[in-house]
């Protein structure tokens, strides 16, 4: 599953004395060569965020991403490492982490789980975080037929973008210690439809609502602006 060809894009780099230039930079599959690199991006992202935003990831589990019971993908920057993304997908972590978000591990069989993503300062605005998304779930999809997620309702722009992938709000629960997150996945090969006609539009900070509504067969699907804040809009997966 590893085994990929590198991407070539040519994104803006905003430097700190306000100068702006389009560099070259490669979209590829990262290996245990990557891992000081990769410890020290995320380290330098996540530092001075708050675990209700972002829970780092240890370096053990940072080194397991890179070997054969995960994925990493990567974009350089010569050699610099600018965005790393990463995802569970051994079946023992799988069942591991699945467990962690209160899902039963039976109920999303042959799933992966995604890990995080990171992006150096220098080039935000490039749409990077989509770019890797969609290399990773080619990958990913050679072997899964579905990926799961967890966003803190309080980072509006990584829920904005998982949403934006194609991933469905399935649960709301308090993770990792204490932090409330949703848990969002991303079927592959979906057996039905999601309607959207007739929907449910629910404060985001209204996590009861918004729980009464999955348990009711709903999913939520995206995010949007009102005038009192973000909402999320709820729809029904069902056959046509």
């Amino acid at each position: 599953m590893k085994e990929s060809m590198k991407m070539t894009l040519f994104v803006e780099r905003h430097m700190p004395d306000g100068r702006s230039i389009t560099v070259p930079c490669t979209i590829e599959v990262l290996s245990k060569e990557d891992e000081d690199i990769s410890i020290l991006l995320q380290n330098e992202v996540a530092n001075g965020l708050s675990r209700d935003i972002f829970v780092t990831s240890s370096e053990s589990d940072l080194k397991r991403f890179l070997s054969d019971d995960g994925l990493a993908v990567g974009a350089r920057y010569e050699d610099r490492l600018i965005c790393l993304r990463t995802a569970m997908t051994s079946p023992e972590w799988v069942k591991e982490s699945l467990m962690e978000c209160n899902l039963t591990p039976n109920d999303h069989s042959n799933c992966a789980v995604s890990g995080f993503c990171v992006v150096d300062k220098e080039f935000r605005g490039n749409n990077i975080q989509f770019l890797t998304q969609f290399y990773a779930e080619n990958l990913v999809a050679r072997k899964h037929d579905s990926i799961v997620t967890t966003i803190s309702p309080k980072n509006i722009f990584s829920l904005q973008n998982v949403l934006a992938c194609g991933y469905y709000i399935i649960s709301i629960d308090w993770l990792y210690g204490g932090f409330l997150r949703f848990v969002l996945k991303k079927d592959f090969y979906p057996a039905h439809p999601l309607w959207t006609r007739v929907h449910s539009t629910i404060p985001i900070r209204d996590i009861k609502k918004q729980q009464n509504a999955i348990s009711n067969g709903n999913v939520g699907y995206k995010i949007i602006r009102r005038p009192r804040g973000f909402s999320i809009l709820y729809g029904r997966v069902a056959p046509a």
